[in-house]
């Protein structure tokens, strides 16, 4: 038995018809316009799934490559061959130049700077280093306070403590850094380096107030100015930064 038709159904089986009408009247009208239409959305469409494709691909060669470098890296740390060393420093420098979309390039160049300095290129690394700062230093803190401490310890390694006190002056007061008790080190080590003990505990004592509220971080801080006192008192200046 055939279904009956209702006014409704009718009127909305005129509108669907009405609307063809007017959809195929537009595209005889406007036949050019529609086909060039309809070409651009498949090329987009097909270009929009190579792209898709290709990222994920990008993506994965990025990631082995990475993997590649840490694993060199790691093997250089432990022997600390220069040849190895140079070996994940290269390879760092590959990921940095060929994947700048990801943001594995951007730790690639602090390996890199990492690998100068266990070179000895202090110069290079300070550079690099610089360089990392001036593309990300203001994305993250915690990636950011690695980069200011090794271009410290560049300075350090080429006895430049006067810009390594510098420096120290501009990130101490940075938000959220991690390494903070390494910059209290760095900063100890070069007073009395350059055998300015009371400077080094003016800078503790201003960071000791600083920092009341934490008190895990005023407990060492004393232990350091405790141990420049005793190093001012027995005139020593061999700080190694492993004694806290």
């Amino acid at each position: 038995m055939a279904k009956r038709l209702t006014r409704k159904k009718l009127k909305q089986k005129d509108e669907f018809i009405t609307t063809a009408e007017r959809f195929l009247n537009a595209v005889s009208t406007h036949k050019t316009g529609f086909v060039v239409g309809a070409i651009t959305l498949l090329f987009l469409l097909i270009f929009g799934s190579i792209g898709y494709y290709y990222y994920k691909d990008y993506s994965k060669r990025g990631s082995i490559a990475y993997s590649q470098a840490l694993q060199l890296y790691d093997i250089a740390l432990k022997t600390q061959d220069k040849k190895d060393i140079t070996n994940a420093m290269n390879e760092f420098e590959t990921v940095e130049t060929n994947f700048k979309f990801l943001n594995i390039s951007k730790f690639a160049l602090l390996y890199v700077g990492s690998c100068e300095y266990l070179l000895g290129d202090y110069d290079k690394a300070i550079q690099t280093y610089k360089t990392f700062l001036s593309r990300w230093g203001k994305d993250n803190n915690y990636i950011a306070s690695i980069a200011y401490n090794g271009e410290i310890e560049s300075y350090i390694a080429k006895n430049d403590c006067n810009k390594a006190l510098s420096l120290i002056d501009e990130i101490i007061n940075l938000k959220d850094n991690p390494f903070l008790e390494l910059t209290y080190v760095h900063a100890v080590y070069c007073y009395l380096t350059m055998h300015q003990p009371e400077k080094a505990l003016v800078f503790l004592e201003n960071e000791k107030k600083n920092n009341i509220n934490n008190k895990d971080l005023v407990l060492k801080i004393t232990n350091l100015i405790d141990y420049v006192k005793q190093s001012s008192n027995n005139k020593i200046i061999n700080f190694k930064s492993n004694n806290f």
